[in-house]
């Protein structure tokens, strides 16, 4: 696996952990290009649109927590499957159980967003 692979898919793996579920938010300036992509119109165009849903994740009575099922990467695309749990953000967004998220990395930085999202049941 060429460096800049392994590289991307460790920093996906360090926002996984160190922002969405650590609740470092301003983290984010350090991971997503300021001028970041957002595929997922509930979220917003750009890193400081990105950091007010992250704050709203992180002020819920029962914050969210991600689990990461799969990452795995190529060149400057990495993809991850993640398993959530905890609150919901609003009606618009309610709480996922799973995710696919799929990122464009540029110099080692999330540039783009796509995700997928799959309600399932807890026992499932």
């Amino acid at each position: 696996m060429p460096d800049t692979t392994v590289r991307n898919k460790q920093r996906a793996r360090e926002v996984i952990e160190k922002i969405v579920n650590g609740g470092d938010v301003e983290l984010a300036d350090e991971y997503y290009r300021e001028d970041y992509i957002q595929h997922n119109p509930a979220v917003g165009q750009g890193r400081e649109a990105l950091k007010k849903v992250l704050r709203a994740m992180h002020s819920l009575e029962e914050p969210m927590h991600v689990e990461i099922k799969l990452i795995n990467a190529e060149d400057d695309m990495v993809w991850l499957l993640l398993e959530w749990s905890g609150g919901s953000l609003s009606e618009r967004m309610p709480r996922i159980e799973q995710t696919a998220e799929i990122f464009r990395m540029e110099d080692g930085m999330m540039a783009e967003h796509w995700d997928v999202l799959q309600m399932t049941r807890p026992e499932a």
